[in-house]
Parts: structure tokens; C-alpha cells; sequence
């Protein structure tokens, strides 16, 4: 038997702000995936992936996360180099969408 402290709320929000960080990267994948001259760079999935395969990746890539926090093996330490990166992909999909929208006919 042994006695683990309850994540602190502070733990909850860095999870909560990296699972928001996928859903808008998702979302901003499927808005930049709207133009003719973007694809996806994710090399697991298709170049033009539809919604549900946006999910689902994320869904396969978000679960051992999940694991770890439920199990207290994460810290909030641990968790700044994910969410700098994901910070970092809805940056760069913005920009694409920006470039795109000057550049580029929907499809």
C-alpha cells in the first residue's frame, strides 16, 4: 500500500493545456488542409487526411500520455517539451493557413 499525492490543479491545467494544443492542432490541419497547395508532413498519415484519421492519430498518440498522468509518472516538468512542440505545430499551421489563404485556391 502506499500513499501518492492527487495531481495538484496545476498539474491538471498542463494537461489540460496540452490536450488543447492537439485538439487545435487538429483543428488547424483541417483548416489548412482546405487549400489546394497544403498536404499533410505527418509521414504516418495521408497526405490529405480526412477528420476521422486526424483523430484517430491523435487518439493513438495522446493514450500513453493519458497512462502516465493517471498514474502519477509525469511531472509538470516533464511536460514542457511536449507542449513546446505542440505549441510549435499550431504556430507553424497557422502560418501555413496565412500563406495559404494569400497563395492558394481551396479545394
Amino acid at each position: 500500500f502506499t500513499l501518492s499525492e492527487p495531481p495538484t490543479p496545476v498539474y491538471n491545467s498542463v494537461m489540460a493545456a496540452f490536450y488543447l494544443l492537439h485538439a487545435a492542432d487538429v483543428w488547424t490541419t483541417k483548416e489548412g488542409l482546405k487549400y489546394d497547395c497544403v498536404v499533410e508532413s505527418n509521414p504516418l498519415l495521408p497526405k490529405n487526411p480526412h477528420i476521422n484519421q486526424l483523430i484517430i492519430h491523435k487518439g493513438i498518440f495522446l493514450y500513453p500520455f493519458d497512462i502516465f498522468y493517471k498514474t502519477d509518472n509525469l511531472t509538470n516538468q516533464d511536460m514542457i517539451f511536449p507542449i513546446t512542440i505542440a505549441s510549435w505545430v499550431v504556430y507553424n499551421n497557422l502560418k501555413v493557413i496565412d500563406r495559404a489563404k494569400q497563395r492558394c485556391n481551396k479545394r
